[in-house]
């Protein structure tokens, strides 16, 4: 029996760089799923698709109220979540640094 999609699919030919389908493909390998879902998700992902409505609405006022455009956002986005890993490896590594005393 064919199995049928649930919801309608379109195909599409594009050109992209190596280096980033290299990496869609190591994504689809490392997660057990085929290449072509990699690009789906990050599709997916970029346009806000199968989120809440609420949550994409409120993204994309964001957006118009900062005046940016989609990619300037996201990079934004992941720009802030890298400053907050720096922050918390920074803050590890001085915890886990040996104390020096004060000689009086």
């Amino acid at each position: 029996m064919a199995k049928t999609p649930t919801e309608e699919l379109e195909m599409v030919t594009m050109r992209l760089p190596s280096p980033l389908l290299d990496r869609a493909r190591k994504d689809g390998q490392e997660r057990g799923r085929p290449f072509a879902h990699s690009i789906r998700a990050a599709l997916e992902i970029f346009f806000f698709h199968q989120m809440a409505r609420e949550m994409a609405d409120t993204m994309v006022e964001d957006m118009k109220q900062l005046g940016v455009t989609r990619e300037e956002y996201f990079r934004s986005l992941l720009d802030a979540r890298y400053r907050q890993l720096i922050a918390r490896q920074v803050l590890a590594d001085a915890q886990d640094a040996p104390r020096v005393k004060k000689k009086r």
